[in-house]
């Protein structure tokens, strides 16, 4: 037999975290955050012989003249349990709750793919195909998400990149990376780029460069508000990691570098030996390129002051995975090569607590070499992944198709 009701946070928790499906979006801490956004939240689940098979954080956004209702990331379904019965009940309760609760429409964003692909963009493996045919049943409108870019994926991503974490420990983590992300990591550790976990009064200063990135990409990126939720609804889920550079240490690396340069040139020269030439010619390259860099970071310094905020980026922990959420890199100290330490110390992190999955969320769908943020995640020798798409019902046909006519006629006057 199945029914469905209206279950509490603690069992929906306790359910959710057991099942693969399950993502950040549907959580009680998410619900905490959408709460303080003023949006309408309940947790429905569905049971089967008073099992619990289904379940999901219904959300309603307020629109004009009446809610938007959704299911972002969901429903949670347990392992082997998806069938039209089970949906077909299950969203006939989102949808009486939702038109009981002044919705206009419903739409759900199943935490599913449908392609998992290489890092060619060539289609290896297709996924839930039937569940598709099973929402067309139940009388939903099937939306794929068909265009590429960052811009079309302001609400839903349609590709996203993950690493399988199941099969590596702390000694092949690194050795899986391609060769250009394990030398770029040397590098970043060699300069002395340290990590940080920032505190709450430093998710202004957050923002400010996450808004800079946005810009430069053609992200849409949050609100101060939303970094600052975060941070206080997640609690321990959440981590917001700053990559910074002390330049006092890092000219001192390069000074003692010049020394030892120095030294060795001192020593080949006093043997008089004309093959010691090249090797001595090479020291003196070597010599005059730690000189520069160490000019570089005195005027740095006397810019930026002696530490440099080079990279951040804010994580979600989940036990199923690692979610890289939102993140910024500052241009003008790229070459420090902060990104590669933050990825590379939250996968161990991730080992550490033994979750399988690491997601790096978004990417373009470019293959092409085009994307930039592709290319950086790629570089760690995951896999890109195709989002199955949108569901949508329209629960109040007349009234929908009034404001859409509205939204036309606004559009065509300005």
């Amino acid at each position: 037999m199945l029914t469905v009701q209206e279950i509490n946070p603690t069992e929906f928790m306790s359910f959710e975290q057991h099942c693969p499906t399950r993502n950040f979006y549907q959580t009680i801490w998410q619900q905490r955050l959408l709460l303080r956004e003023h949006n309408l939240t309940t947790f429905r689940g569905l049971y089967e012989d008073n099992e619990l098979v289904m379940a999901a954080l219904l959300v309603g956004r307020k629109i004009h003249f009446g809610y938007r209702f959704e299911v972002y990331g969901g429903p949670v379904i347990a392992p082997n349990k998806v069938s039209v019965a089970r949906l077909r009940v299950f969203l006939a309760d989102l949808e009486q709750y939702a038109f009981q609760h002044q919705g206009l429409e419903l739409k759900l964003v199943p935490n599913l793919d449908c392609h998992v692909l290489d890092n060619d963009g060539t289609i290896i493996d297709s996924q839930n195909e039937t569940l598709t045919q099973a929402f067309s049943e139940i009388g939903y409108h099937y939306a794929d998400f068909k265009s590429v870019g960052y811009k079309t994926a302001a609400h839903a991503n349609h590709y996203v990149y993950k690493k399988d974490l199941s099969h590596l420990n702390t000694d092949t983590l690194t050795k899986s990376y391609s060769p250009k992300a394990r030398y770029n990591l040397n590098k970043a550790k060699e300069f002395g780029v340290t990590l940080r976990e920032i505190p709450f009064d430093e998710l202004s200063e957050f923002k400010y460069n996450t808004n800079k990135t946005a810009e430069r990409l053609h992200f849409k990126d949050k609100s101060l508000a939303y970094y600052q939720d975060a941070f206080e609804t997640y609690g321990n889920q959440v981590q917001f990691v700053v990559a910074e550079l002390n330049l006092n240490n890092y000219i001192a690396i390069y000074q003692k570098k010049i020394t030892h340069n120095d030294a060795q040139i001192n020593e080949l020269t006093a043997k008089h030996k004309g093959y010691n030439e090249a090797k001595i010619a090479d020291l003196k390259r070597q010599l005059n390129n730690h000189t520069r860099k160490i000019a570089q970071a005195k005027m740095f310094a006397d810019e930026y002051g002696t530490t440099l905020n080079i990279a951040g980026a804010m994580f979600i922990i989940q036990p199923q995975e690692m979610d890289y959420v939102f993140s910024y890199t500052n241009e003008e100290f790229k070459m420090f090569r902060g990104p590669f330490l933050i990825q590379d110390a939250m996968m161990h992190e991730a080992l550490r607590q033994h979750i399988q999955t690491y997601n790096f969320l978004g990417i373009a769908g470019e293959f092409d070499g085009s994307d930039g943020v592709f290319e950086f995640k790629k570089g760690f020798n995951g896999y890109p992944a195709e989002e199955i798409g949108e569901f949508t019902k329209i629960l109040r046909p007349a009234k929908h198709q009034i404001i859409s006519t509205l939204k036309g006629l606004k559009q065509l006057v300005s």
